[in-house]
């Protein structure tokens, strides 16, 4: 009797510890699973251009999961970008990139190159310098990958160098409109003295000093307004290819790159 005794309390206690590491593994798996699926859900819906379900996904995948988190700022960071809250997005991909394993880091730093860049974009025409910088910091978010993330003839390696090229085109147009802009203020300043000198000499001297002032228009553009010129097509052609690609074009820059 007693041994039958012994023998029931041994199984109550053995059912009750199985209980007990059951409920805990099917909590484990069930918070693995719903972080997993608020991670694929970003992706997701981003492919289905719901950029908002994007962003709250990846904001749900941040509240749950303490592993991986460069993937959260990573994707709610491309969401942001998608449209265009391009501050948001500096902010997550920035944390994302101080967090990302080597390997991941290449996307990460294509996408924010892409960010800094469309804030210079923004600014160009009110604040130049601010511009030229945001350009600068795009370059060189994009010359500090490491090797180990973009090897040769890879994808990675292809859209960075593109992206270098396309940020380049744009930083040299802007600054040859910047000079063009201070050289056609400084051929007015100097047009204007020669006019002011002109008025105090004699009125044959004055017909003679207008006939020699009369521009020779046969010489064409000068070397700088061609090259300002040519960095200008270039830019236009950049963004045409760019809104013709779209969101799912070959390395189209409408949007950033979609998120993992």
């Amino acid at each position: 009797m007693n041994r039958l005794q012994n023998l029931w309390s041994r199984l109550r206690r053995i059912t009750k510890i199985n209980l007990v590491l059951g409920t805990i593994l099917a909590l484990v798996f069930g918070y693995i699973a719903m972080a997993t699926y608020f991670g694929t859900a970003s992706q997701v819906r981003y492919t289905s251009n719901d950029f908002p379900g994007a962003k709250k996904a990846a904001t749900a995948f941040l509240r749950v999961s303490p592993f991986q988190r460069h993937i959260g700022y990573f994707n709610r960071g491309t969401a942001e970008a998608a449209v265009g809250d391009f501050d948001a997005a500096q902010t997550d991909l920035e944390s994302a990139l101080e967090i990302a394993p080597t390997s991941a880091e290449c996307a990460v730093r294509i996408n924010l190159s892409y960010v800094y860049e469309k804030q210079a974009d923004q600014i160009a025409s009110q604040d130049p310098d601010q511009s030229q910088e945001l350009y600068d910091r795009s370059l060189k978010t994009l010359e500090d990958a490491p090797e180990e993330c973009q090897p040769k003839k890879s994808e990675e390696k292809q859209k960075s160098s593109q992206a270098k090229e396309r940020v380049e085109d744009k930083k040299q147009g802007e600054k040859a409109k910047e000079e063009g802009t201070d050289d056609s203020e400084s051929d007015d300043e100097d047009s204007q003295d020669q006019d002011s000198d002109d008025d105090t000499s004699s009125g044959d001297e004055g017909q003679d000093s207008d006939e020699e002032k009369t521009p020779d228009d046969s010489s064409g553009k000068s070397e700088r307004e061609k090259k300002r010129d040519e960095l200008e097509k270039r830019r236009e052609d950049s963004e045409r290819q760019q809104r013709q690609q779209g969101p799912g074009g070959d390395g189209g820059r409408s949007t950033p790159e979609k998120p993992w």
